[in-house]
């Protein structure tokens, strides 16, 4: 993989030390974070020095390095792609769900080290639903849920699982559930 890479940045001729150096770090950068992102163990990482790179001065001493590197990423233990995936839409949901009230796309890719559009892809690939849709049945759910068990208003309701606008929420809830916040609730208590 690694003679590959160089083998590819020097297809098309000699370039610069500084370019070779800059997408040296790009690759580790970003295979550093997908490793993490995908990683039950996150925590426990060490991390290794990314920067150092840009003091080496042959192609010979980048490829150990990089190699180095990956040895390190495998010590660590690196998921198969199936794996990771499964990983990080797993800590997305879990993110979605504790923090349903002010989760967005933007906010959850990045807690899983992801930009919003890939994460977003990947989402809907292995899930099916969007991450909106999949946001919103959350929602509505932990609304259910408030209008069964707490004396909360339905603004309240709305709020506490991410609606601003009450008005807003009661059209999404009717759409999702076939009744309106109020009618879930009156029949509910009967």
């Amino acid at each position: 993989a690694v003679e590959r890479f160089y083998a590819s940045l020097l297809r098309d001729g000699p370039i610069d030390i500084q370019t070779v150096h800059e997408l040296t770090v790009r690759l580790l950068v970003g295979t550093e974070k997908l490793v993490l992102a995908a990683s039950e163990k996150a925590s426990g990482y060490r991390r290794y020095e990314i920067l150092s790179v840009t003091k080496l001065d042959t192609l010979q001493e980048l490829k150990r390095y990089v190699a180095g590197f990956l040895v390190h990423l495998r010590e660590f233990g690196v998921p198969s792609a199936r794996e990771s995936h499964r990983s990080i839409i797993k800590k997305t949901i879990h993110y979605m769900e504790q923090e349903c009230q002010h989760a967005s796309l933007h906010s959850v890719a990045r807690k899983v080290y992801m930009t919003p559009t890939y994460l977003s892809l990947l989402f809907k690939t292995n899930t099916g639903k969007t991450f909106i849709e999949h946001l919103t049945d959350i929602r509505i759910d932990k609304a259910k849920d408030m209008l069964k068990k707490t004396h909360l208003k339905n603004y309240e309701v709305a709020e506490r699982v991410g609606y601003q606008d009450s008005r807003y929420f009661s059209q999404i809830f009717k759409k999702r559930v076939g009744l309106s916040p109020s009618e879930y609730r009156e029949i509910d208590l009967n």
